[in-house]
């Protein structure tokens, strides 16, 4: 995948934008935060884990409230981030992510996925319109057993 030419400062502050989320996810704590990363409109898109499709800011909610519910730990890493385009106020962004967690059942979790996002600038910067993750390499069937709540 090529990266898109921009500045060093866009791309800092799109990286930025997808750090914030990773520190809302991991800290399972609050959720304001979490729906702090996105727009009002955005599409939370976990079909490529067979996770299932939210849109909308209540949709997306309750997803992230039922993980922080049933997860007692997560860490997420982000590994080769590229911006993939930019122009004006949209931006869109790939990362590897090597994620990790444990389930209030005691299930453990270690997945390589890739997101591609999509963001919009707003007056408090940078946020996800559209999250788009999937497998890059294949998937533990723990991780459906830790996240059965979502799927489908």
């Amino acid at each position: 995948m090529k990266a898109f030419p921009c500045s060093l400062e866009d791309k800092a502050r799109l990286e930025d934008a997808v750090l914030d989320y990773l520190y809302a996810v991991d800290g399972l704590k609050d959720i304001d935060f979490m729906m702090s990363c996105f727009t009002d409109d955005a599409t939370l898109d976990l079909s490529g884990l067979d996770m299932g499709v939210y849109e909308g800011p209540d949709a997306i909610k309750g997803f992230y409230e039922e993980v922080f519910k049933t997860m007692t730990h997560h860490m997420h890493m982000m590994t080769n981030f590229r911006v993939t385009g930019i122009s004006g106020s949209d931006a869109s962004c790939h990362s590897y992510i090597c994620g990790m967690g444990r389930s209030v059942t005691g299930v453990d979790v270690q997945v390589y996925v890739y997101y591609d996002l999509k963001l919009r600038l707003t007056e408090d910067g940078w946020k996800i319109r559209h999250f788009y993750e999937a497998p890059q390499l294949p998937m533990p069937a723990s991780v459906l057993e830790a996240h059965s709540h979502a799927a489908g």
